[in-house]
């Protein structure tokens, strides 16, 4: 068995995100959002070492941001398996995402309408760095 750490890990307790790969599975244990920290943009990606593709399932452990917040990258790259939780987890999740997609989206359009006042083209969300939103 072998356990990679793409999150949560050296001082960090945000972005929890556990490969574990087996002779038989090969399983992402959450998939949480980087908080808190000044570089914390620069860590919502998915790892380079993390082939989504290969992927049987994600488990969740629980619906708190930090544990599923980076799920839409794994879609967005092609993931289509199950995620594996209980009800309750997964109606909590559903809508902390969608909260979270909310205060994104007015965060960029915050930054986009200061863009526009000093004469400078707006940013898309994959490019904004996330100390610029204040």
């Amino acid at each position: 068995m072998k356990v990679t750490l793409h999150g949560a890990a050296g001082g960090e307790v945000t972005g929890s995100a556990y490969h574990v790969q087996t002779g038989r599975a090969n399983l992402l244990v959450d998939f949480g959002m980087f908080q808190g920290m000044a570089n914390a943009h620069d860590h919502n990606r998915v790892p380079a070492g993390l082939d989504v593709a290969k992927l049987d399932a994600v488990l969740l452990t629980h619906a708190h941001l930090d544990h599923t917040g980076r799920l839409p990258l794994l879609t967005r790259q092609g993931y289509q398996g199950p995620v594996f939780a209980t009800p309750a987890t997964i109606d909590i999740t559903s809508l902390i995402l969608h909260d979270s997609a909310k205060v994104q989206a007015q965060d960029l359009a915050r930054l986009n309408r200061r863009r526009e006042r000093a004469g400078e083209d707006p940013v898309a969300p994959s490019t904004v760095p996330r100390r610029s939103i204040n």
